[in-house]
């Protein structure tokens, strides 16, 4: 059985005067510790693919079974530990530091004591050499550096599944190399991605398995 099985999914816009598709008859099975790459050009539907297997937009037909389940039969809050989204944008709190950023959700959501969440969370920060930045607000923080904060705030929920929206696109080729090796680290502990980008290069230093995006539709690229 998949970790997650996407099932002939079709997302749609509607206007006054027509139908507009965002994915059409998508298909796409993704197993425990894959690394899966979605490219395809700006506006081609692979965020918001994305966003639909956490929930964060409604599919028309077709189905997301995460662990033999239909994610609909799964209670938000639960579905979004189980798979977690790094934006594109970073979505850190800009009025907390970055170790109040990394602890929030581990406080919050699964009730870990103060204590063993700043514990949790300054070991992460040694792994991605931001220690001296733990009090800092994103505004402080390089773009590169908010991701890579963003993506050690994933992890530390511990999700079956990490998805990453675009993480590269808004950074310089330094800012870019320093995320792509906290991706590459993911993949090395054997963590399971899905990463979206019209970057076709990173893409491919990141993924086993790709696809592309075409008209809508979904098909595998041979590596």
């Amino acid at each position: 059985m998949s970790l997650l099985e996407i099932k002939d999914v079709n997302i749609s816009y509607h206007t006054p005067t027509k139908t507009v598709y965002a994915v059409q008859d998508v298909s796409l099975n993704v197993e425990e510790e894959d690394s899966v790459g979605i490219v395809g050009e700006s506006g081609s539907g692979k965020s918001t693919l994305l966003k639909c297997m956490n929930h964060l937009e409604n599919i028309d037909t077709g189905e997301i079974i995460l662990n033999g389940k239909n994610i609909n039969t799964i209670p938000l809050s639960e579905l979004r530990q189980k798979i977690g989204l790094v934006f594109q944008d970073y979505n850190l709190f800009e009025h907390l530091t970055v170790l109040e950023n990394l602890t929030i959700g581990l406080l919050k959501i699964k009730k870990i004591s103060k204590e063993k969440s700043e514990k949790m969370a300054l070991n992460i920060l040694k792994k991605i050499d931001l220690m001296e930045k733990k009090d800092k607000y994103p505004s402080e923080l390089s773009g590169g550096q908010q991701q890579r904060v963003a993506i050690a705030r994933t992890i530390l929920m511990k999700p079956d599944i990490i998805l990453l929206d675009e993480p590269t696109s808004a950074l310089d080729k330094e800012m870019k190399d320093s995320v792509l090796e906290l991706i590459n680290n993911l993949v090395k502990e054997d963590m399971t991605l899905i990463v979206v980008s019209h970057e076709i290069e990173f893409i491919e230093k990141i993924s086993d398995k790709i696809f592309k995006l075409t008209k809508h539709q979904l098909s595998e690229v041979n590596i």
